[in-house]
């Protein structure tokens, strides 16, 4: 395609590609940077932080597709796979953890003092303060899922939130404990990889405004001809 001509196909790549990956990786950089990794111990991964692909509707997948297609020598393939692998350790370095989290003795015993201290206290917190007994083996689950998330304050509609707004945020504590340095090193490793591809999305972004003459955002009532 010969620069500055409006391209359909130009528009498409922005608005159904490269615009929904720009907003969903300063999402992701968010998320990240609050420290929470919205880990899920049934979903195996962290249910905020996605493969690239599926920060594009799957409606417009063809479009993302023609997109890659249309790129094979650009940095795109290369940095999307490499976000992607990224990802995949924090998931791995996540799973690893709460693995290791359910049968270190030393957590274990940190748990079982938080519970007895949450015990001796619980009349004082109010009626949705209920017995652990009453969660079994799911504590120690939670529990371990809020210290890989970094969690510091758990909303009320959480069961097991007047314990840990009482005395189980101390347990946040093991995150400096050499067993968390993989999990850290992963996340830095996301974060550095997630803000070169926006970085990167963003300067090919105006390369095509400026080539296409196509405005970086849809315009209303603008349409564009082959």
């Amino acid at each position: 395609m010969p620069p500055n001509k409006p391209s359909r196909r130009v528009a498409a790549w922005i608005y159904a590609v490269i615009n929904p990956i720009i907003h969903s990786l300063q999402q992701e950089l968010s998320v990240l940077d609050s420290g929470n990794l919205t880990w899920r111990a049934y979903l195996r991964s962290c249910e905020m932080l996605k493969p690239i692909q599926e920060y594009v509707d799957s409606t417009q997948w063809p479009n993302y597709q023609t997109f890659l297609a249309e790129h094979p020598k650009s940095v795109f393939i290369a940095a999307f796979k490499r976000h992607d692998s990224a990802l995949l350790a924090l998931n791995n370095a996540a799973q690893s953890l709460f693995d290791r989290l359910l049968t270190w003795g030393d957590f274990l015993d940190a748990i079982h003092v938080a519970s007895k201290n949450y015990e001796s206290q619980r009349g004082s917190l109010g009626p949705r303060a209920q017995p652990l007994t009453d969660m079994g083996d799911d504590v120690r689950k939670e529990v371990a899922q809020h210290v890989i998330n970094n969690v510091q304050l758990l909303p009320s509609h959480y069961v097991i939130s007047p314990f840990w707004n009482s005395v189980g945020m101390n347990l946040l504590a093991f995150r400096n404990r050499p067993e968390f340095q993989p999990l850290h090193r992963a996340t830095d490793n996301l974060i550095e990889n997630t803000a070169r591809v926006k970085q990167a999305l963003e300067s090919y972004r105006l390369s095509l405004s400026r080539d296409y003459d196509v405005p970086a955002a849809p315009v209303p009532g603008l349409s564009f001809e082959e």
